[in-house]
């Protein structure tokens, strides 16, 4: 057997992808569509790095694993990625047919593998040399598993520009998940898909000695980056819908502004009745618009009127928002960072910083100081 720091690396990324697989489903907060395609998904690339790593630490002879071990996962992770997004921005949304029909081309060279392993089992073909025909799928399918798997990445970036379309202006009955992390991870996929064409194309037209370890180290760093981010993420997403639904009515007894004018009536009315302080990405501008005046007007109207500036006005509204969830009970379980996130703050850094220069504390410190509890 031949270990070495790459392959010890690459097994120590397929077991926490086992265990990641087998704890996250049985956790009651996890329990959605969205994460067991991610499961699903660190699964398949668990067991692509498991398949290919048996022959390099000399387990098994390469030949071995083609006909006994050997899955076309290459086929089941683009559909997998392709749904998990889809129900990571649509969870309410059902599993059509058309959904399923992307797992097809898995299914038929799933059945193709195994029936030519059942001729290997019965002795109808040997191993070396391997079946002709099967010999025939196993080269090809990989150029045309690579070519499935960018266009899938294409459709999931075309998806993702429309729910951004779509959902590009503020609406309080929508939760806007943060997609910062997901493009990345699409991009740092799509990167490791034409990096393994170039190592396919050079293991079969230039050299089949081709080494393909820092593929599947780059495999390794998917699994840790899905099954660490991508549950965080939904964690945090999760709970800012749990708030939203439950539609706290904002009260905010500690600010007593007087309302001097027909504006600034309009603009209390705009950020506390329609909340629209809870839009993370507001502008200024924006405000002003949908009060039809010019930023410049509001703004004066907001220092002469109110004695504050825009950003102070919305950043108190957001801490008083923050402060109604962090001291009930029933929000006791929850992230601070989805707290923050569902009061408008566009950050955790944000938040913090934020919080602590209006109320001289941390987030965590005025929760456990005023949090109120149910007995």
């Amino acid at each position: 057997m031949d270990f070495n720091i790459y392959s010890i690396l690459i097994i120590a990324g397929i077991i926490q992808g086992l265990i990641f697989t087998i704890i996250v489903p049985f956790t009651k907060k996890y329990q959605a569509r969205s994460t067991y395609f991610l499961v699903a998904l660190i699964l398949g690339y668990s067991y692509s790095n498991f398949q290919y790593v048996l022959p390099y630490v000399g387990i098994i002879p390469f030949l071995d694993m083609y006909a006994y071990i050997f899955l076309p996962v290459a086929w089941f992770i683009p559909p997998t990625m392709y749904l998990f997004v889809i129900f990571f921005l649509y969870p309410e949304r059902k599993i059509k047919l058309k959904d399923k029909l992307l797992y097809l081309p898995f299914a038929v060279l799933t059945c193709i593998t195994l029936f030519f392993r059942l001729r290997v089992l019965l002795s109808y073909d040997t191993i070396d040399p391997v079946n002709r025909i099967y010999r025939v799928v196993v080269v090809y399918q990989e150029f045309f598993a690579i070519f499935y798997n960018v266009s899938v990445l294409v459709l999931t970036f075309i998806l993702i520009a429309k729910y951004e379309k779509r959902h590009k202006e503020y609406n309080k009955n929508h939760v806007r998940p943060d997609l910062k992390w997901l493009k990345l991870t699409l991009g740092l996929i799509l990167f490791f898909t034409l990096f393994w064409s170039a190592l396919v194309i050079r293991n079969t037209f230039i050299s089949n000695q081709t080494n393909f370890d820092n593929l599947w180290l780059g495999m390794t760093a998917l699994i840790y980056w899905f099954g660490h981010v991508g549950v965080y993420k939904y964690g945090i997403l999760s709970d800012r819908i749990k708030i939203r639904k439950y539609n706290m009515k904002f009260t905010n007894d500690d600010i007593t502004i007087p309302i001097k004018n027909r504006l600034m009536l309009k603009f209390e009315k705009l950020m506390k009745d329609d909340k629209l302080f809870l839009n993370s990405n507001l502008t200024l501008d924006e405000a002003a618009q949908k009060l039809q005046v010019s930023a410049a007007h509001l703004s004066r109207s907001l220092k002469s009127e109110l004695n504050t500036s825009f950003t102070e006005y919305v950043n108190v509204l957001r801490v008083e928002e923050a402060k109604s969830y962090l001291t009930n009970s029933a929000f006791d379980n929850y992230t601070i960072v989805a707290i923050g996130l569902e009061a408008g703050f566009n950050s955790k850094s944000s938040f913090f910083d934020v919080f602590k220069k209006i109320t001289s504390v941390t987030p965590s410190t005025y929760k456990k100081k005023n949090l109120k509890k149910e007995y």
